[in-house]
Formats: structure tokens, sequence, C-alpha cells
């Protein structure tokens, strides 16, 4: 059967180690999906085809965005976003274009505004029609694609010209853009896309780039962060897209002359490495260690747990005092904090420092990182790896410390040259404030975010601390959603009040 005219492709999708998966382009009247050969995009016969060229090969970022962002769910940090818009220009740059334009508040705006604003940019800035923006109707239909993790369903009659877009575990708008433009052919993982057999290759790339036509282009789009049910990736982002033309766009909830204008009011700045001093979540190291103030050590036991009220009290005020200098507001404990056992005060406490950051807090306490930890505890050392089961993790130990307060604040404001830290022997070193950078390093968010503490009350078998408590925490993101858990954030926050500032604080 020929196609009709407004048929811009059809494509099927991959299936990607991170979870890439389907795209197509469908037309107002039909769907044609080619399981077996990835169909070329081709225009209408009444308009010219596009001369716009496809890279040689697919492009390593540069630099290596995936390394520092969250391997799973969302991240628009900072770090991230700057990264891959660094990794964008470089792509560009080998096709002849300039640096991207973005808004200086890119990393605030939703995934899909993101989406919107980078494809927009990158048709601009090849001589292209901008899509006039974001359309309601598409955006409903965008959300039914990413809450399943497929395309968005055909969005009916008064649309013509209509490609659909699918990609799972992807970080943000840049990210999805970059798969599409620059990770899209041969040894991307797309089927029918290799060397000897190019026919699938940057189908997505064509799709974004198509002409369409002369009519009023519009757009939906909408994220899922835990949507992907992709085998391997199950609670991975989903993000849905679909790109049409509408002789009527309709009510339109952000339009590309709104991104134009804030444009003008300042520019997002890339970054072409992660600074040294910082953690990849974008938080920078103290200049140098942080004598606590007051000194909680005079109020503690000078060996084995302590988890008297006047430790606890003069811990936390020295905790807080350390924030004070970094302008991050006070640490509130929940009610009951010195009853817990230690491993939930180091689950309470980790969590805490990152939550009164901005970073989101793990889930809860799982059996099995549980135990991993103690691996560690036992030992007087890092816990070991956790497996294959885990995409992602940091492990941290301290030694003689009298509580969990007392740990953290050694890995998070006493760990560089001259502290305790055993892998910061001199200034500079590569370990140095390492337990801090673990702690608030850039894990993403959602449900497959879960942790493991232990303690050996005389575990620390180290030179002049035998028999001394030995505590270990291991941080890690899980290949799948982590449901069961001994102790979870939730119980946390139900025991804190209103008043400490965190979100979902009950108590």
């Amino acid at each position: 059967m020929r196609a009709p005219d407004d048929v811009i492709c059809a494509a099927v999708g991959r299936a990607r180690s991170r979870g890439r998966g389907v795209r197509v382009l469908f037309a107002a009247g039909s769907v044609f999906l080619l399981a077996a050969t990835l169909a070329a995009c081709s225009s209408s016969p009444k308009s010219a085809p596009s001369a716009l060229a496809t890279p040689s090969s697919s492009i390593a970022p540069t630099p290596n965005y995936p390394n520092s962002c969250a391997p799973v769910g969302a991240d628009s940090s900072n770090i991230c976003i700057r990264l891959t818009l660094a990794a964008i220009d470089s792509a560009r740059a080998g096709e002849g274009l300039g640096p991207m334009v973005l808004p200086a508040g890119f990393a605030q705006m939703t995934v899909p505004v993101q989406l919107f604003v980078v494809l927009n940019r990158e048709r601009v800035d090849r001589g292209l029609a901008p899509f006039s923006g974001l359309s309601a109707v598409l955006d409903t239909k965008a959300q039914k694609g990413a809450a399943r993790a497929g395309l968005p369903p055909r969005p009916g009659r008064a649309y013509t010209a209509v490609g659909a877009e699918w990609i799972g575990a992807v970080d943000n708008g840049l990210d999805a853009d970059y798969q599409w433009l620059y990770n899209d052919g041969p040894n991307s993982g797309v089927p029918n896309c290799s060397n000897s057999q190019p026919a699938g290759c940057w189908a997505d790339r064509q799709i974004v780039l198509e002409r369409f036509g002369s009519h009023p282009l519009v757009m939906g789009a909408a994220y899922d962060a835990n949507g992907d049910t992709s085998p391997g990736d199950r609670g991975g982002s989903s993000l849905a897209a679909t790109l049409a033309v509408a002789a009527n766009p309709g009510l339109l909830v952000y339009t590309w002359s709104t991104a134009l204008a804030a444009t003008r009011t300042g520019t997002l700045q890339p970054l072409r490495s992660l600074p040294a001093s910082e953690s990849n979540a974008g938080v920078p190291d103290p200049a140098h260690n942080v004598q606590p103030d007051p000194d909680y050590t005079r109020a503690c036991a000078g060996n084995g747990v302590d988890d008297s009220d006047a430790c606890i009290t003069a811990a936390l005020d020295a905790l807080n005092h350390a924030h004070a200098l970094e302008g991050v507001r006070p640490m509130v404990l929940p009610a009951g904090f010195a009853q817990l056992n230690v491993p939930v005060q180091l689950f309470v406490v980790v969590n805490l420092e990152r939550v009164d950051r901005g970073l989101p807090a793990f889930n809860g306490l799982s059996a099995a990182l549980d135990a991993n930890a103690q691996k560690g505890a036992n030992d007087a050392n890092d816990p070991p790896d956790p497996g294959a089961a885990y995409v992602l993790d940091d492990a941290e130990w301290a030694g003689g410390s009298s509580n969990g307060l007392d740990a953290v604040y050694g890995w998070m404001y006493d760990d560089g040259f001259n502290s305790g830290n055993l892998d910061c022997l001199h200034r500079g070193a590569a370990g140095c404030w390492g337990h801090r950078k673990g702690i608030l390093d850039d894990f993403g968010a959602g449900p497959n975010l879960v942790m493991g503490a232990a303690i050996d009350t005389t575990g620390d078998h180290h030179s002049g601390d035998n028999g001394g408590t030995s505590m270990a925490v291991t941080l890690a993101v899980a290949g799948a959603p982590a449901h069961s858990l001994l102790y979870s954030w939730s119980q946390v926050l139900a025991q804190l009040p209103r008043s400490s500032g965190v979100p979902g604080a009950s108590g």
C-alpha cells in the first residue's frame, strides 16, 4: 500500500542498556510499523526533501556526562545539565554549528519544557521552523505514553504529519536530545543499524529534524521519573513526545516566544569537567577541616557507643555550627533519635545532610545492604562491592565514633588533610573529602535509592584504636525499585516537625 502524502515515516525502535526504546512516526490516517527493516524518513511528495546530513557514526559524549549524572530517574542538577550541554556543544561543533544557547534557568524547567526548548533550538539552529508551543492536548497524549513506557497514542485527525517518540532511562531533556540527535547511529543499540546495515540508523534524529510542513507546528511532551517497565530498567525514567502539524494549535501551555524571552535575560553556561572540589551534585568541599564547636568529644564517652543526651546534644550543636558556615539550614533530628540503634541513626543523619542541601533522600535500609555494610564494620574497612544488582554504590567507614552524629560529622566536616581520613595523607590527595563527596553524590531520585548501615561495637582494629567502634554504610542505586525496607525515610518524616523545613515532614 502506498503511504498517504502526509506520512513522514515509520520506524520501529530500539532496546538499549539504559532502556531507550521504541520510536515511530505515523500519519493522521495510518500507522506503519516495519518490524524487520527500519524505514528511513521521507517527506511528502509535495514538499522538498530534507537536506540535513546525519553524522557518519554515533558520537561519544565529551565530556562523558553519564558518568556524573544520576544512573536512574530524573537529574536536572546544575552539574549534570551543564556537563550535558558541553557534550552537545562538542557534538554540534563537528557539524559546524555553534554552541547551543539556552535560558539560564533551564535546569529549573520541567523535563517536558526542557525537551521542547532544546529540540526547538536544534531545529532553528539548522534553519528549520520551531514548534510554536507545547499543546495541552498533546501533553495529555504524551503523558499516556510516558506512564506506560511507550509511544503516545494517536492524537486524532486534527493533527497531520504526526511524529511520536519514546525513550527510557534519561535524566532530563538535554540527555534525550543527545541520544536522539547524536547517539542514534551505528553501535548505539538501534535495531537494524550497523556499519554494514545502516537502514535503521538516525530515525530519531530524522524525526526531530523533519520539515513537517507549513502549518503551525505543535508538540506534546511528558516525563515519568519512574515509569520505565523495560527489563533491567524497571523504575527508570520514561519520556514521551508527540510532534505534529495543527491548523488550530489550541491551548499552548508553554511557547517558543516565552523561551526566547527567558534566553534574553541570561544564558546557561556549559561545564567542561567536574570540579575537583565539589561532589557530583555540585556541593563544594569545605576549605579546611571544621573543628567541632562545641567540642562534643568532651561531652561524649572516650570509648564505645554513647547515646546520652549530653553527647547527642553537643554533637548536633557542633554539626549545626558547621552547617551555618556553609549557609545550610540547621539539622533537626526526629523525635526519639537517641533511642534509635546506630545503623538507623546513620541512615537518618546521612539523609538529613542530603535533604538539607536539596538532594533526594535514600528510601530506606535494606537487609541486603545492611549485611554488606556489616562486612565493612566487621573488617574495619569500607564495605565491599554489593554486586551486580546495583548500578551505583558508594561505601564509607568510620572507626571510634560515639554514635551516628559523630560518624557523619567526621565524614562531612573533618575529612580533609590532617584529619582521620586514611585516604588524605597529603594536601590535594584524591581521597581528600572523599567520604563527604560519597554522601553528597548524585544518586538520582526515586524508589531505587537504598542504603545499608552497620556497627561492630569493638570492631576497630587499627593501630591505637583496637577495640573501638567500627561503623559502615553502603549507599546504592538498585537496578529495580526496593520495596522491602527494614526502616524507611517515611518513618523518619513522620517523626520530624514541620518546622524542620524537610519536605514531607509531618510530625
